[in-house]
């Protein structure tokens, strides 16, 4: 394992520092190799098909194997961010890329999407259970992801 792999599985252990960062491609696979040795569930999601809000959740929905109930509104998909019950893990690595294409589209829904999400990630941090969400972004209002041991 090479130093920021070991960077990044100490910062992913980390479930007070969970959240929703800016990262690039190469720290984004190294999460994404990290989260299997923390026993992670992590997943890939290319977003450059969302162009508004509908095609935003019914990608999200597709892509996490959201269950049959998941009724594609930004309550739905909190509720089901907030479960995962059907992917159970002891945390959570979201990669999500080509979100520039629904900021440029729809701005106000990528905003609403990313409040989605760390409303997700402080919901699983007071539980206990990691959940980072990674966007491969030059997105400056984004925290970014530095692996750091």
């Amino acid at each position: 394992m090479t130093s920021s792999q070991l960077d990044a599985v100490t910062l992913l252990a980390r479930e007070d520092e969970a959240g929703v960062y800016r990262a690039d491609e190469d720290a984004a696979r190294v999460a994404f190799n990290a989260a299997a040795t923390l026993g992670y569930n992590a997943y890939r999601i290319d977003l450059g098909l969302a162009t508004d809000k509908n095609s935003l959740l019914r990608l999200f929905g597709r892509s996490l194997h959201f269950p049959e109930w998941y009724g594609e509104n930004w309550d739905a998909l909190i509720d089901c961010l907030t479960d995962l019950s059907w992917e159970e893990a002891d945390g959570y690595v979201l990669i999500l890329q080509r979100t520039d294409v629904l900021r440029q589209t729809d701005p106000s829904t990528i905003d609403t999407f990313y409040e989605v999400l760390r409303d997700a990630a402080a919901t699983w941090r007071d539980t206990g259970v990691p959940m980072w969400v990674l966007i491969i972004s030059e997105d400056g209002a984004l925290r970014p992801f530095e692996a750091r041991g």
